[in-house]
């Protein structure tokens, strides 16, 4: 008789199980806001896209029930996988990784690394796993540089400094599979782009991954950019049943898919400066012709004679050249570049000016 009933009560457990779906949804934390010494370092080490002054970092994490796993982020014909944004993604130039590689927890604290933009299947650095900072129960590793020290209430707890929480906890994080993908994941690593999108790809966790606090929220990823940020998540989650998972799609669910409103996404409009906006040096240089044709003159007005770094960018945040000079004034060859806006980024004394010229 207690065999019997036990076979029962195992036959309606897996039974319940099925018949549950296993996301509770998508969470989006604002996880940083971005301020001029981020800005500032971003340009020192040649960042190819800079950090913008107000550039936010979004966290997206899969809410799953307890016990259930996330097998995979993917895309197909019917359902792409998408990642946007209006202007560019921010990756740090030293340790960014487009997708989790096992950073160190040295490097992770290094420069801007903590605020990289990658895809991953809860990983963030070596032993540690992403959680909600609301659920950061041990205080933030810091950063030796002394950056990513912004406290605007609107990102919530701040990641470093006092009473901080940066979201990371102890865990055993794996390294995604990443299938069927190419030069898509590029736009996170030092390629400025826009999008993401595969049609055929996956990011996944073989045998499955949980999350490390009772709420079992999964990190999918972490997102650094000054324009507007935009998502559509197709995921297999493994149940509680051994072998069998569920398949959740943005949209237009087919054959058994599940949907949920919170797999799209778009968020607010940054509120984003320049640099310069920062009165950090608004006096030291001009450029002359504006608009120009071959020609452009950069003049060093400030009498203060020492190295000049500069970046140029096009209007989409490529990096188009860069240079050092010493003089009182340098000319850039700019006959090469086509028509449009660019802007031009000097670096004297740590102290950064943006100046925007245009190209006839």
């Amino acid at each position: 008789m207690k065999k019997n009933l036990l076979t029962f009560l195992t036959a309606l457990a897996a039974s319940s199980a099925i018949g549950q779906v296993g996301l509770e949804g998508i969470i989006v934390e604002k996880y940083y806001i971005s301020d001029a010494a981020d800005s500032i370092d971003a340009a020192d080490n040649f960042a190819t896209y800079p950090l913008h002054v107000g550039s936010v970092t979004y966290r997206v994490y899969a809410d799953l029930l307890p016990g259930y796993k996330l097998i995979q982020q993917f895309g197909n014909t019917n359902h792409p996988l998408e990642f946007a944004t209006t202007t560019s993604f921010y990756n740090d130039p030293n340790y960014g990784f487009a997708t989790y590689q096992g950073t160190s927890v040295n490097n992770t604290k290094k420069n801007t690394t903590l605020i990289d933009s990658y895809l991953t299947v809860g990983g963030v650095a070596t032993g540690l796993m992403g959680v909600l900072k609301t659920e950061d129960t041990d205080g933030s590793i810091g950063n030796i540089h002394g950056l990513i020290a912004n406290t605007d209430p609107a990102m919530g707890i701040p990641v470093t400094g006092a009473n901080s929480q940066d979201g990371l906890l102890p865990g055993t994080p794996i390294v995604p599979n990443t299938l069927g993908l190419t030069t898509e994941l590029d736009v996170f690593d030092q390629i400025p782009g826009g999008s993401f999108v595969t049609t055929g790809g996956t990011i996944a966790a073989l045998g499955g991954v949980l999350g490390v606090t009772d709420s079992n929220h999964i990190l999918l990823g972490q997102f650094t950019t000054d324009g507007i940020f935009s998502f559509r998540l197709n995921l297999q989650i493994g149940t509680l049943v051994e072998g069998e998972s569920q398949i959740f799609v943005a949209d237009n669910p087919i054959d058994g898919e599940y949907t949920d409103t919170t797999l799209t996404y778009v968020s607010e409009t940054p509120v984003v400066e320049n640099v310069n906006d920062q009165n950090f040096d608004t006096q030291s240089f001009k450029v002359y012709p504006n608009p120009t044709t071959d020609v452009l003159n950069i003049l060093n007005v400030s009498g203060e004679i020492v190295p000049v770094d500069y970046f140029i960018y096009d209007a989409m945040g490529k990096l188009v050249d860069m240079g050092q000079f010493t003089s009182m004034m340098h000319s850039f060859d700019a006959s090469e570049l086509t028509s449009g806006m660019y802007t031009i980024r000097l670096n004297k004394n740590n102290r950064v000016s943006s100046i925007r010229f245009s190209k006839n």
